[in-house]
């Protein structure tokens, strides 16, 4: 009897310790089947949605929208004038919209700011003297103001002398930034379009003779680039800065042999759509 007991004995045991960690498996499952799930983490970023419309309430692309908070964005509207921006979510931000030839619209952004719908208006007038050039930012059908500016070849450049085909002005931030890159090699790389259209594509930014020779030297740009000291013929034509300000616009002008502006295009970011948007407007002007 006794050896007997002495058998059981371990077999006992083993049970009572199956029973002992079964039973504490067993409650824990059911607190776990008790507790709510985890709550999901509230978004930091939002997307903000729009569209630019211009005074006749058509929609307007290639307008440059800046927003200002704990750090400057920039996005331009497509081709149907819309636009969508990453901002964070709960946080109050300044939108600035502007278009050439248009007044820079100011919008207050509430946090998670519902879909926008931004009008601009043109701009009546500008200090710029009549004598120099403009007094209003050049809009469709306005004759372009005259010039003349030293060009990479050390010649001098005069619009007049070029009237009796088209001209596209393209007015450009800075030689060997990213997107002024971008945006010369497309006008080269599409340069013998525009010849074929009859057109004459010319570069201009403030930057001096030397600069626009090495620029044209390493990218093999065909066309002549203007050098505008101290930005004045950005003046006589209005060119909008971009980036709230900080920064010299990027606008393409597109003109008729007799020198009137057929087509406007501002966008900061969209540097290679100036290319693709000027010869479009070639083609319709045929």
């Amino acid at each position: 009897m006794r050896y007997l007991f002495t058998l059981l004995l371990p077999c006992v045991a083993t049970l009572a310790g199956q029973a002992q960690t079964t039973k504490p498996g067993k409650t824990t499952s059911l607190l776990a089947m008790q507790l709510p799930p985890p709550a999901l983490a509230a978004p930091t970023v939002y997307h903000l949605t729009g569209c630019v419309f211009n005074p006749q309430g058509r929609p307007l692309p290639g307008a440059t929208l800046a927003v200002k908070g704990a750090a400057t964005t920039t996005v331009s509207t497509d081709e149907n004038g819309h636009f969508t921006l990453d901002l964070p979510a709960k946080t109050t931000n300044t939108l600035v919209a502007g278009y050439a030839g248009y007044a820079d619209q100011t919008i207050k952004l509430t946090p998670n700011q519902p879909a926008l719908t931004v009008n601009l208006h043109p701009v009546s007038t500008y200090t710029t003297k009549a004598a120099k050039g403009a007094t209003h930012a050049l809009q469709t059908g306005d004759l372009a103001p005259d010039f003349a500016l030293p060009t990479t070849t050390g010649s001098i450049f005069k619009l007049s002398e070029h009237r009796g085909h088209p001209v596209i002005l393209y007015f450009y931030p800075k030689d060997g930034s990213s997107g002024c890159t971008k945006e010369a090699c497309s006008f080269r790389d599409q340069y013998q379009d525009f010849t074929d259209l009859g057109a004459e594509v010319i570069g201009i930014s403030s930057d001096d003779e030397q600069s626009h020779q090495q620029f044209t030297q390493k990218y093999q740009l065909p066309f002549p680039l203007l050098s505008d000291a101290n930005g004045q013929l950005r003046k006589q034509y209005a060119v909008p800065r971009a980036v709230l300000g900080l920064l010299p616009g990027r606008v393409t002008y597109v003109l008729d042999g007799e020198g009137r502006v057929r087509y406007v295009f501002n966008s900061l970011n969209e540097a290679t759509s100036h290319v693709l948007n000027a010869k479009d407007i070639l083609r319709d002007m045929k």
